[in-house]
């Protein structure tokens, strides 16, 4: 890579990205967009419009930064359910996530990954039902059993973003991993593979801390005998907002 700064080899960069700004900012950071990534964002509902264009305008300077290459000028690749990749510089991996008022960026150096970040509160009532609906037994025990003590919202969120980063670092579909195993005995950097073989490969898996109201969870690729990833969030912030 020609940037400076990249991700050493076994470290993964999660950069928390606000979604407000001023509409000088939402402007210059939807400048750099290219004409896909404007059109995704007016398909989103108006109140979230503004809040894909910092997410993903911020995605490009950060990793236009990583390549030492203006941010306008990189191209994405997309795998068969949609997972970018960037043309031209496979050796660097990324994946974005935002909910709400907050997005995550993940970047890493060769390892492939996915994260996946989510608001609180979901109502309890409708957490337990998603659960018993879609999770493995074991799972929705565990959330259902949240519900008396105002715990199954974080427990039901907990266990989805893990699911959604395992699946979004395969490239496959939150289909696919409704009924990954990820359940609640599993320990940060905990090796992960599905015992039903709809997902390929090894990922470790851990949560990301992003502070009050929202739930975070990292995938990274696992190969036998690799160390865990360490793992560095950063925050950005655009000059002027």
């Amino acid at each position: 890579m020609t940037g400076a700064g990249c991700p050493p080899d076994g470290t993964v960069h999660v950069w928390r990205i606000p979604l407000s700004a001023p509409p000088h900012v939402v402007s210059e950071l939807t400048a750099v967009l290219d004409p896909g990534e404007r059109e995704r964002g007016e398909r989103a509902l108006p109140e979230d419009r503004a809040r894909s264009r910092i997410a993903h305008g911020a995605a490009r300077l950060i990793l236009g930064a990583y390549l030492a290459e203006p941010p306008e000028h990189l191209r994405y690749t997309y795998g068969r359910w949609g997972k970018p990749a960037l043309h031209g510089h496979p050796e660097l991996r990324f994946n974005l996530s935002h909910s709400g008022g907050l997005a995550l960026l993940a970047v890493a150096s060769q390892r492939a990954l996915g994260i996946d970040v989510e608001r609180l509160p979901h109502p309890a009532d409708r957490a337990v039902r998603k659960a018993e609906r879609w999770f493995p037994a074991e799972e929705a025990a565990y959330v259902r059993a949240g519900r008396d003590s105002d715990d199954a919202a974080a427990r039901f969120t907990a266990l989805w973003t893990r699911k959604e980063a395992w699946v979004k670092a395969a490239g496959g579909r939150m289909v696919q991993g409704l009924r990954l195993p990820v359940g609640p005995g599993m320990r940060d950097g905990d090796v992960v593979r599905d015992p039903e073989g709809r997902v390929p490969g090894r990922w470790s898996l851990t949560g990301v801390p992003v502070g009050d109201g929202y739930v975070a969870a990292l995938a990274v690729a696992a190969e036998p005998g690799e160390r865990p990833v360490r793992l560095e969030v950063r925050r950005w912030r655009r000059s002027g907002t």
